[in-house]
């Protein structure tokens, strides 16, 4: 997973206020409501979970023997699924893309889906064009 080069624009999941971070960041303090967000990329390589709700303003990505399971999830810069995803509500700001062999269950808002042959879902989808309203961020 390649890292931002420069500063990248980003959206508090919190209270939606857009600021700056730098390209390599993984944490922040929103300058708004100085609530603590995580805006790096989340890699799940194994069994993560349960949790109540992970978020982020970058991208999930659970790899072939990765296994989340959550509540809730939101990821700003989409999510990227070859293993299995459990959430009763998943939020993506950009497209989601769903494995051949991934599992997926849940109820998911995204501006976009790619589903490759052999995925297994168990979902009700809304695609909604601008779900996070992140349209006009950069990707």
């Amino acid at each position: 997973m390649a890292r931002h080069a420069g500063p990248r624009l980003v959206q508090c999941y919190l209270c939606r206020h857009r600021f700056e971070v730098g390209g390599r960041a993984q944490s922040t303090s929103c300058p708004n409501c100085n609530k603590a967000l995580h805006v790096g990329d989340e890699i799940i390589k194994q069994l993560r979970g349960p949790l109540k709700e992970l978020r982020t303003c970058g991208r999930i990505v659970i790899e072939k023997k990765g296994r989340l399971i959550a509540e809730s999830i939101e990821a700003h810069g989409g999510i990227e699924c070859l293993g299995v995803l459990d959430a009763r509500r998943i939020i993506s700001g950009r497209t989601v893309e769903l494995g051949p062999k991934s599992q997926f269950k849940g109820d998911l808002s995204a501006p976009a889906v790619d589903m490759k042959l052999g995925a297994r879902v168990h979902s009700r989808f809304n695609v909604p064009a601008d779900p996070l309203g992140l349209k006009d961020l950069p990707p």
